[in-house]
């Protein structure tokens, strides 16, 4: 079964198509992060140089409670159990991920967990699907204290 799903996927690829192929045979590469557990189960095909894509993640982080932003919090975008791209927020709250390599249009899950390195707030995990042509992409968070 593994041997076809490759044949296919490569045939595809020759056509200049995309495919994902999620293959639960693979043993589970599993690791955990701010109490949180990603994952690397799949076998991934990728066809077409317009799913690869070069893309900013930027956003503002806030405190729920006092409504203000926050400074000093870790944001970081995984790709599985691989952190891709890493940013800390600014005085004003806001947060930059700069270039980050993605495949996009094949709903690829991307995570991004964002987390005080003080303590004082929760962690939060958004996961994430990036659009094709997707050039930068705002995202908001709110935490909560504990």
């Amino acid at each position: 079964m593994k041997i076809c799903k490759k044949i296919c996927a490569f045939a595809l690829t020759m056509l200049g198509l995309s495919a994902y192929a999620h293959d639960w045979d693979l043993p589970r590469n599993t690791k955990t992060v701010e109490g949180f557990e990603l994952e690397d189960s799949f076998l991934s095909v990728y066809g077409g140089r317009r799913n690869s894509i070069k893309t900013k993640v930027y956003g503002t982080i806030m405190d729920k409670e006092k409504k203000v932003p926050l400074s000093g919090i870790k944001v970081a975008l995984y790709s599985g159990t691989s952190e891709i791209a890493r940013a800390v927020s600014q005085e004003n709250g806001e947060f930059y991920l700069n270039e980050a390599s993605v495949w996009a249009g094949l709903h690829v899950k991307y995570t991004i967990i964002v987390s005080d390195p003080n303590g004082k707030f929760k962690p939060v995990r958004r996961d994430i699907i990036f659009d094709i042509d997707e050039i930068t992409r705002e995202e908001f968070f709110i935490l909560e204290r504990k």
